[in-house]
């Protein structure tokens, strides 16, 4: 599928009470539904759109936004990349972003990298404008809204942070197999394999295969005994392949 991605749109200079936001998504449809909520509010002014996280990097040195939203699909470990490097070249704005999956493990990794507030993409008008005024007004709390189900997994109760498929990759990890090993047993590419273990690493928060097992053993992903059992001599566990 083709998705269009219409250049940077920056508006005329605002005046100084109004809360400048950027906006972020590649998605036309719902940015501009964003854009409609946001100036319906008299105290907001959109100076800026773009349909990726590095275009709005690029430019938000120049357009300084008080607020950034932020729309995400899916947080995997190249969007949280981008996010990171968007908070760093802009640290005085406020991010918020608006999860398509309220996924626990997607919410904690979106506030590790600094955003200050994290919703769905559901949220309501209201809401929205709420959690705007919120970062803006009180810089050192965080807005959320979340599901009880979200909430519990977020505390350790919920369900597994990895998709079934994930979960099958690190025991396989575990048992010492490359990933050219694990994608012949599986019957898929080896890049295939890469991806799942990016994602497993940064729903982890991984810095490594040996850390993903470990992590993974620990909140009882993986059988016990493939994490006691671990990386074998030969298995050249740290290397990618």
């Amino acid at each position: 599928m083709t998705v269009l991605r219409d250049p940077m749109v920056v508006s005329e200079p605002i005046s100084s009470p109004r809360i400048a936001i950027g906006v972020v998504d590649e998605n036309p449809i719902f940015r501009t539904g964003l854009l409609h909520c946001l100036t319906a509010e008299d105290a907001f002014a959109v100076i800026a759109q773009a349909a990726t996280l590095k275009e709005m990097t690029t430019a938000v040195g120049s357009l300084r936004p008080v607020v950034i939203l932020v729309g995400m699909d899916v947080v995997e470990a190249d969007a949280l990349e981008d996010l990171s490097a968007l908070r760093a070249a802009a640290p005085w704005a406020r991010i918020v972003v608006m999860l398509a999956r309220e996924e626990p493990f997607a919410v904690k990794r979106v506030l590790m990298v600094g955003v200050q507030a994290a919703l769905p993409r559901h949220t309501t008008p209201q809401e929205l404008a709420g959690a705007v005024r919120g970062v803006v007004q009180h810089s050192d709390r965080i807005v959320l809204s979340l599901t009880q189900r979200t909430l519990d997994g977020l505390q350790g109760h919920g369900p597994s942070p990895l998709t079934a498929r994930e979960q099958e990759i690190v025991a396989l990890v575990a048992r010492g197999l490359r990933n050219s090993q694990i994608a012949h047993l599986l019957v898929i590419a080896e890049g295939t394999v890469k991806r799942h273990l990016s994602n497993v690493y940064a729903k982890l928060d991984a810095s490594c295969r040996t850390d993903a097992v470990r992590k993974a053993g620990e909140l009882g992903l993986i059988p016990a005994v493939a994490a006691m059992i671990g990386p074998t001599a030969n298995s050249a566990y740290g290397a990618a392949g």
